[in-house]
């Protein structure tokens, strides 16, 4: 009897140790338009809208890819569900997004869905999509002031 128990507990640990908390799949963000190679591309990617865009601090996942031909790309496995991204193409290879004295940007930016402000950045309403179990491509092209 006591065997018998032992063994169901142990196959009910092995189905739950075996389980997926949460269905990877693949996020492909395909980016171009850059006006050059120079620097970095910054990538923030969110689970929601605090902080999008502009605070990579509260970002869910961050990347960083380099810019070959005026392209780049960044391959991310993620959960299946809701998200938005943010990107700067970082010539000068600070690590932020440089603006001017009224707080235009200097460098190139994009976010998922080719989303666009009005008098400042995107709307995360705007700019998020889904990734199903089959995955999403996202091709968003820089823009640049």
């Amino acid at each position: 009897m006591l065997a018998q128990s032992l063994n169901t507990f142990i196959l009910a640990l092995t189905a739950v140790a075996a389980a997926p908390a949460e269905t990877d799949a693949e996020l492909s963000i395909r980016m171009s338009g850059f006006r050059s190679d120079d620097g970095q591309v910054l990538v923030a990617v969110f689970r929601g809208a605090e902080g999008f865009p502009g605070d990579p601090g509260k970002a869910w996942k961050t990347a960083v890819a380099r810019v070959t031909r005026g392209q780049a790309r960044v391959d991310l496995a993620v959960p299946t569900g809701e998200y938005a991204f943010a990107v700067v193409h970082d010539e000068n290879g600070n690590n932020a997004m440089d603006t001017n004295w009224v707080g235009i940007p200097k460098e190139g930016f994009a976010a998922s869905n080719n989303a666009k402000g009005r008098f400042g950045p995107p709307k995360y309403r705007d700019a998020k999509f889904r990734v199903g179990a089959d995955g999403a491509i996202q091709r968003v092209v820089i823009q640049y002031f």
